[in-house]
């Protein structure tokens, strides 16, 4: 990474910071842009720039947590397929969490706000079809064959599952050790194909 992207990813966190700090002390709709802007010490056009709405800063924690076709395409290219969507699983948290605890606030916020809580669904959305994609080239095949289509979404939905089971229990468990349990308990689990109908 280049000092410019270095100062850019600085700027885009600490005006992310700034914001989540409002939104968790203030609330989600009193907050405004200009007290962002104003309290990051950016101008109304740097800040636009980086986030334009208040929607996207609110879901900056998750941005990186949800690149599954990025960390996809970082595995080794010999690797056997099966393995790498195992280290995807297991190692793509789903969100930056910094202090779990204000995470936690803040996930509470998005779930509750309909404007962000829409957007990260488009956000899982975008993350699904990228991952999609990167299954598509890696097994060389395009993408809407079945075999590549149908993988895509057992693999991102088991990462879907992982995230959401460590969510709802024992969140001093590391996101990997809850992923791994599940990829082994469903290594016995059979697979029903729907039946076509005569």
């Amino acid at each position: 990474m280049g000092l410019r992207e270095l100062k850019a990813e600085r700027n885009r966190h600490r005006i992310a910071e700034v914001a989540l700090d409002l939104f968790l002390t203030q609330g989600f709709d009193e907050t405004t842009m200009e007290q962002i802007a104003e309290r990051a010490e950016v101008g109304s056009t740097t800040l636009y720039r980086y986030f334009p709405s208040k929607d996207l800063i609110a879901l900056e924690p998750f941005r990186a947590g949800l690149a599954l076709g990025e960390a996809l395409r970082g595995r080794p290219a010999e690797e056997p397929l099966a393995e790498s969507l195992g280290a995807v699983v297991i190692g793509v948290p789903g969100a930056d969490f910094g202090d779990l605890d204000r995470f936690a606030r803040l996930r509470e916020l998005v779930d509750r706000t309909p404007g962000p809580r829409a957007k990260l669904w488009d956000l899982l959305a975008h993350s699904r079809d990228d991952f999609a994609a990167a299954l598509a080239d890696r097994m060389g095949r395009d993408p809407a064959e079945p075999e590549v289509a149908l993988t895509a979404l057992i693999a991102f939905g088991v990462w879907h599952l992982a995230w959401d089971r460590w969510w709802a229990g024992d969140r001093s468990v590391e996101h990997a050790a809850v992923a791994r349990t599940l990829l082994a308990e469903l290594s016995r689990v059979p697979v029903i194909i729907p039946a076509a109908q005569a």
